[in-house]
């Protein structure tokens, strides 16, 4: 009698584990954004199963590449996802397809585990996620309890499966991410795309007008760049379009969002910030291009860009498209007043070459 007993107990308690998990698939499945599916994640397992830490850790390298940039800038995430090379992913986890526990040893684990929680775990539960057979990275489960995941008692089956089912709702969340960011995004660049471009104008420039907060876009090009495409060739000049375009972000990104237009020409957008203000970056990458070429085979090409730029406030346009228009004449007029000078270090660059 006492063993039938134990036995519904056991069989209870699998199905009050069961439903557990059922609640957290229910909640995951249906995440359309990789930063949401994280947060939802890691926090219902925490709540369902009363575990103090929880992440993700996602190879650096792998096939979420694309999403790694938006991952990082959501401060939300902090300690719930993290991003590391493969090897050493690997070195832990050896070749191993199932849910590895730790309760000894945990210091060799510390680059896979946030640093906020490195003293405190003695447990850690590591379950490999794949997407279309290949590792891309964990799903980390750690408690301050040196039993909570002592390899020698527990099973991992169920931790197995859990794994599983993060995997497929993990490759359908970067899926979709994945095609949302080839919609919007410069191939060659990573840069938002021009229409990108126009459905972020129209926006701000009809918040700009209700708010009087100021709006303002520069349009950058490359000075020469049809000689630098005929002297070095176009895989060269693609690379001179992609170390514009990775200077740019740096001096945009906390301000504004920097987009490819066309060709060698770009467009950078700083809502609240004066037509002063955004001259002002746009001559710090001037200066830093000037001062550093890129470094291309066994030559350094030398590298200058013109610049123009229109604000809602200093030019009162009527539409975002009239602000554009104005900003790409200024871009025009800047070139054409400079054509003896500014360019000349990087057509005498060209010359030496040929």
């Amino acid at each position: 009698m006492h063993d039938i007993q134990l036995l519904i107990e056991n069989v209870r308690e699998n199905e009050r584990i069961a439903l557990k998990f059922f609640e957290i698939e229910r909640c995951i499945l249906s995440i359309g954004r990789c930063d949401q599916f994280v947060s939802t994640l890691t926090r219902e397992v925490q709540k369902q199963f009363n575990v103090p830490y929880v992440w993700i850790n996602l190879i650096n390298e792998s096939p979420l590449s694309h999403v790694i940039e938006s991952l990082e800038k959501t401060t939300d995430l902090k300690d719930r996802v993290l991003f590391t090379r493969r090897s050493v992913i690997v070195d832990i986890i050896k070749s191993s397809n199932k849910t590895i526990l730790i309760n000894e040893g945990i210091h060799a684990c510390k680059e896979i585990i946030p640093s906020s929680y490195r003293d405190v775990v003695s447990s850690v539960a590591i379950s490999p996620l794949t997407i279309d057979g290949a590792l891309v990275g964990l799903f980390c489960q750690a408690d301050a309890n040196a039993d909570r995941y002592n390899p020698g008692t527990k099973d991992t089956f169920l931790l197995d499966q859990l794994a599983i089912k993060i995997s497929i709702c993990l490759s359908n969340v970067t899926a979709r991410e994945k095609l949302e960011y080839l919609a919007t995004r410069d191939p060659l660049t990573g840069l938002l795309n021009r229409r990108q471009l126009e459905l972020m104008l129209e926006r701000e420039f009809t918040r700009s007008k209700q708010t009087g907060r100021d709006l303002t876009a520069i349009f950058i090009d490359c000075d020469a760049f049809k000689a630098i495409n005929d002297t070095l060739g176009h895989n060269c000049g693609d690379e001179v379009l992609e170390y514009i375009a990775r200077r740019l972000l740096k001096h945009v990104q906390k301000q504004g969002l920097a987009f490819r237009f066309a060709g060698d020409e770009f467009v950078f957008v700083l809502p609240g910030k004066s037509l002063e203000q955004a001259l002002q970056v746009s001559e710090s990458l001037h200066n830093y291009l000037q001062s550093n070429p890129l470094r291309y085979k066994t030559n350094l090409v030398s590298i200058t860009v013109s610049y123009g730029g229109a604000s809602v406030n200093s030019d009162n346009p009527g539409s975002y498209k009239q602000l554009l228009k104005l900003a790409d004449e200024r871009l025009y007029n800047y070139k054409n007043n400079r054509k003896r000078s500014v360019p000349t270090k990087v057509l005498k660059f060209l010359n030496r070459i040929r």
